[in-house]
């Protein structure tokens, strides 16, 4: 009996590994997730107010949305909501001159009884006019599967199969605001119940449909309007648009909209499963991911495709009202010997990534399987080595020792399990090594530095162990998010010393510089380093901060005496914004003072914006 139950136990844990959900947030798969548009993937250009002439499905349906009239391509924006980039739609009402993208008619977009919509948006515009999310139709009522719009009242209004039961929500929106609408349409329900939208996560309204099915109607799919030919405009911005072609259950709906919350700082008001959003707990919002439970329905597993590079998948005591839900702050994940206290061994090293994981328990404990992948998690493919060297690293707080949860399971591949764990508390996860040089994580950086001198950056770093490194690119970039590669430096191969490395940047960027490190392998497969930046030759030396470095608190003075207000942004140097256009008056010393005491320590960028100006410094908190 012991060996049986324990081969079930095996088996039971593969095939929840293998069935890990892969579509937002960990919840569907491309079966049923059948669109998903996000700015920050996918788009044919990255650079602010470029036309973007395509906009590519990241489901893996490949319904991608294009636009060839140049008059009619939206433009990218960065830093739109929460530091994450937006597609602007512009407010030019005509024909032949409203944005607007047109997609395939994809027999996968209808012919279902059963929808789940999920937009987030900012409309520029709060009037009476049509101004449409997504739709697919080519005309009134003709061939229409839905249209999701905001309308009269500044309301929010669906379509399903045909405009026979339009209907809005109760609540009006406002514009130039951030929304998180849900829409969900069950075929399978009673005529009374078939329809619900939610805003930031709370039912607002519950609406009759006569229709028991979509069918598959010869119809493409258009964002931005209410068909190919219609010519009014959105006007505003879109930064993710996800369909599911089933009505997905409570606890599913849940976890998409927490990971929307936090990513782009929309407060959810009501079923916030995660903290690790709050500034408090270090803006955890990346790639936010849960499992969960309601009566309705179970979403067990999520996989490290759409984590950064962590599976976590529950065997036992996911109960009615449980959940877990992880993200993490950093862009680029590496892998650090700093920061590595109360970890056993010799030679010490961890990711740099790190998750913070909530978890809300009803009742018995979780039990849970967590997997570490090392090409999902930006590190490259590479030989492990001895199981007992890694180990699965926790803790309380932001800073302090690590505890040592338990030593890994197996590995398979390019990844590190861990099974059979108890998971009890909210915190802080990551994975370590006790011994770099036999168990490597690949490489090991013991710091990258970036120094400016009088006319150049000096940039350094040092290496402690080496797996197949093949050589360095230094990349450099004038905002954080575009970078261009200005240098190859050869790597060490494989090694268990330290390689130290400088390379003299002649050219540098006047004002801000971002610098990274793109390590390649023998095969190919590439991870990169933290950004630094420098500031060299500001262009305006009027424009002061002080103190600096600070614990939070500073004055700023602009070159502009006549400014009575500026608004200010706070970023870290992976573009994360902190802080977003905090409205700062000056006082009486004709300073304007900024106090943020709850900052944790680091290197920031700050802006400050003012009579059409912009001016960045670097400030150090402490």
């Amino acid at each position: 009996m012991i060996k049986k139950a324990s081969l079930f136990f095996f088996l039971l844990s593969f095939f929840v590994r293998l069935l890990a959900q892969t579509g937002p947030a960990g919840v569907g798969t491309s079966a049923n997730n059948v669109l998903w548009l996000k700015a920050d993937a996918g788009t044919s250009s990255t650079t602010n107010s470029t036309a973007i002439s395509s906009w590519s499905d990241q489901s893996g349906n490949g319904i991608n949305v294009t636009q060839t009239v140049s008059a009619q391509q939206p433009s990218f924006a960065t830093n739109i909501m929460n530091g994450f980039p937006a597609i602007q739609f512009d407010n030019t009402n005509g024909a032949g001159s409203n944005d607007k993208f047109l997609g395939p008619d994809s027999p996968l977009l209808d012919n279902t009884s059963g929808y789940s919509f999920f937009m987030v948006t900012r409309p520029q515009n709060a009037d009476n006019n049509a101004r449409v999310v997504v739709s697919k139709r080519t005309g009134v009522a003709i061939d229409q599967s839905f249209m999701q719009f905001f309308f009269t009242g500044s309301t929010f209004y669906t379509d399903i199969q045909t405009n026979n039961d339009r209907y809005n929500t109760a609540s009006s929106f406002l514009a130039n605001n951030n929304h998180l609408i849900d829409q969900f349409f069950d075929g399978t329900l009673a005529t009374a119940q078939r329809c619900k939208t939610y805003i930031a996560g709370n039912l607002d309204v519950t609406s009759s449909e006569s229709n028991t099915l979509v069918p598959d109607n010869s119809s493409p799919l258009v964002v931005g309007s209410t068909d190919a030919s219609d010519p009014r405009p959105f006007g505003g911005y879109m930064s993710e648009i996800i369909i599911y072609r089933t009505a997905l259950f409570d606890a599913s709906r849940i976890i998409v909209d927490n990971y929307l919350s936090a990513k782009y700082a929309i407060a959810l008001s009501a079923n916030d499963k995660y903290i690790g959003d709050n500034v408090g707990n270090g803006d955890y919002d990346r790639e936010v991911a849960g499992i969960g439970q309601e009566f309705s329905g179970t979403n067990s597993s999520f996989s490290a495709s759409i984590s950064g590079g962590l599976t976590l998948s529950a065997n036992s005591g996911l109960d009615n009202g449980d959940y877990l839900l992880a993200g993490h702050a950093v862009a680029t994940n590496t892998t650090i010997t700093a920061d590595v206290g109360g970890i056993t061994g010799t030679n010490l090293a961890r990711w740099q990534r790190i998750w913070y994981v909530d978890i809300t328990n009803t009742s018995a404990n979780i039990n849970a399987n967590i997997e570490f992948d090392m090409s999902d998690g930006g590190m490259g493919t590479f030989t492990l080595g001895i199981v007992a060297d890694y180990v699965l690293l926790y803790r309380a707080a932001q800073t302090g020792n690590w505890t040592e949860i338990t030593s890994a399971t197996a590995i398979t591949g390019d990844r590190v399990q861990f099974d059979n764990l108890t998971l009890t508390n909210d915190g802080y996860y990551t994975l370590g090594t006790r011994n770099y040089f036999t168990s490597p994580l690949p490489i090991t950086l013991i710091s990258f530095e970036a120094i400016a001198k009088k006319d150049f950056v000096s940039l350094t770093w040092i290496t402690a162990s080496e797996k197949n490194n093949a050589y360095f690119t230094i990349e450099r970039s004038q905002t954080g998010e575009n970078f261009e590669a200005i240098a190859k430096i050869n790597g060490a191969g494989t090694s268990s010393r330290n390689n130290a490395y400088d390379y003299r940047d002649a050219q540098p960027f006047t004002g801000l510089s971002y610098y990274r490190l793109k390590q390649t392998d023998y095969n190919q497969q590439s991870s990169y380093s933290e950004n630094v930046v420098v500031e060299i030759n500001a262009s305006d030396e009027r424009f002061i901060i002080f103190p600096n470095p600070n614990n939070g608190f500073f004055k700023l003075k602009i070159p502009d005496s006549f400014v009575k207000e500026i608004l200010v942004t706070l970023s870290n140097t992976n573009g994360v914004t902190i802080v977003e256009d905090l409205k700062v008056t000056k006082n009486a010393e004709g300073l304007f003072e900024f106090n943020k005491a709850d900052l944790s320590s680091g290197t920031f960028i700050i802006t400050a914006t003012f009579a059409q100006k912009k001016l960045s410094r670097k400030i150090t908190i402490e």
